[in-house]
């Protein structure tokens, strides 16, 4: 894949500044902030709200806070409330001062075990200017079911979801596997739900393809290494 919006970084140190849950991957930080200038591209100009649907840790809305400007507004949901007291934290970095706080506690973590990456990522936090200060919020929400999401965002109107769908050792799709159609087909329709007919839906997934439901065209395909991903106008998911 060609980058046009995320040029070519280290981001070792901003890993080690975000807080991750053990067994739920995450997206490298350049393709997160690839697929987010992309999908800008398909919007207006002009600030926007964006969704994680299967934020997790939040490790993706706050890297889009520190390095992408124009975020108004982050919004995660998860269905396992267990990963979101992280993604407070992370998207706490954003808040004045949340930086500097940061680098506090990996100075004493950098004293306390003598590890030199602690140190490196504590000047990287101290070094680290957030290109946004977007308002934030997080909550519980199965992303299969839209009234919970509306409930969850509490008034929040998406422009653009980006969302890692469901892979590794603690998230998984509900049900059982190979019975009826891809669920990331009834995923993505789901998610489309609740939002605005010219929101973009930036979907994430392992392997060469992320299905779609029948009938439906993307605006876009990505590949990148082990992982595909789909642009989509909500609209299209629409029923």
């Amino acid at each position: 894949m060609q980058y046009r919006h995320a040029p070519a970084a280290n981001h070792a140190a901003l890993d080690a500044v975000l807080v991750s849950a053990p067994g739920r991957p995450t997206l490298p930080v350049r393709l997160t902030v690839e697929l987010a200038g992309r999908a800008r591209e398909r919007l207006g100009p002009g600030p926007v709200t964006v969704w994680d649907p299967c934020c997790g840790a939040g490790v993706s809305l706050a890297v889009l806070g520190l390095l992408c400007p124009g975020i108004a507004v982050l919004a995660g949901t998860d269905a396992d409330p267990a990963p979101l007291g992280l993604a407070r934290r992370n998207l706490g970095l954003l808040a004045p001062g949340g930086l500097d706080d940061r680098a506090s506690t990996l100075d004493g973590l950098a004293a306390r075990h003598g590890k030199e990456s602690y140190a490196v990522a504590a000047a990287a936090a101290r070094a680290t200017i957030p290109a946004s200060r977007p308002e934030w919020r997080v909550g519980v929400a199965d992303a299969g079911d839209p009234e919970a999401v509306r409930t969850a965002l509490g008034g929040i109107e998406p422009d653009l979801v980006l969302a890692d769908l469901p892979h590794g050792r603690q998230t998984s799709w509900a049900g059982e596997p190979g019975t009826g159609p891809p669920p990331e087909a009834g995923f993505l329709v789901a998610v489309a739900e609740p939002l605005h007919a010219e929101a973009v839906v930036v979907a994430v997934g392992r392997g060469r393809s992320v299905p779609l439901p029948p009938g439906v065209r993307p605006l876009e395909r990505i590949r990148a290494g082990h992982r595909a991903a789909v642009l989509l106008r909500a609209g299209d998911l629409h029923t």
